[in-house]
């Protein structure tokens, strides 16, 4: 009799940060920065930080993001459920989610809030490299998220719901074939049997206020940056980005 064999836990890696390359202006929008800026020399420029949220499938270029004003954190169960109901590339909720020990830390009650929908927290180990990766292409990636609108609301809620949209926009158009830019057959063929799982959507649930505590750790990437240089406002007419 042959035993049947279990198919592989699907994970994902969800990571939270002040994104490094946007932020909003009251005049331009949101704006990309060419070269990572310290949030307290951004403000000289009238720049106000964003909440970048992402998910990435463990060992797979697919990848969801969302993103929130600095001063207005979205729950992060609230993040997931949309995430998963939302992200046709995630495959709905994973078995393992995957974070570092300062989510973990901001957020206690996350592991029994998503044990609830079936879903076991792992807090990566200080020295696991892949997480931390998921976390630097999505920083890198998110600066071309910006599309060109005509017309566009400035103000920092259209601002943030135009960008929400192009992040959403930019994974639908990444999953589906032929546009993912992947250069390996080994690759691709791992990203096909993964889109054919079946769908895991969760059960919307009603949840309560914030659930975790923004810290110091969301902009640790600051402190590896050189002294600020000079800075000025640029408008790419090509693409309509400042």
């Amino acid at each position: 009799m042959h035993q049947q064999t279990q198919p592989a836990p699907r994970e994902h890696h969800f990571y939270v940060a002040i994104a490094k390359f946007l932020f909003h202006h009251p005049e331009h929008g949101v704006v990309s920065v060419q070269d990572p800026i310290k949030v307290k020399d951004a403000e000289r420029y009238g720049l106000s930080p964003l909440i970048l949220y992402g998910l990435t499938v463990a060992g797979l270029p697919i990848r969801w993001m969302t993103f929130t004003p600095a001063d207005q954190p979205r729950a992060f169960r609230d993040v997931l459920l949309d995430a998963w109901r939302n992200a046709k590339g995630l495959r709905g909720r994973p078995d393992i989610l995957r974070i570092n020990r300062h989510l973990a830390t901001a957020s206690p009650e996350l592991a029994r809030d998503m044990a609830e929908i079936g879903v076991q927290v792992e807090v990566a180990d200080a020295k696991e490299k892949s997480l931390p990766a998921s976390l630097r292409s999505a920083q890198d990636s998110s600066r071309w998220l910006l599309r060109k609108h005509d017309g566009k609301d400035r103000s920092l809620t259209g601002s943030i719901q135009a960008l929400c949209r192009d992040a959403q926009n930019d994974h639908d158009f990444r999953i589906r074939d032929g546009h993912r830019g992947v250069n390996s057959r080994e690759v691709e063929d791992r990203i096909q049997q993964w889109l054919a799982l079946p769908a895991q959507v969760p059960v919307p649930t009603v949840t309560g206020g914030l659930d975790w505590e923004p810290g110091p750790w969301m902009s640790s990437w600051e402190t590896s940056l050189p002294p600020d240089q000079p800075r000025y406002f640029n408008l790419d007419g090509f693409d309509g980005r400042t």
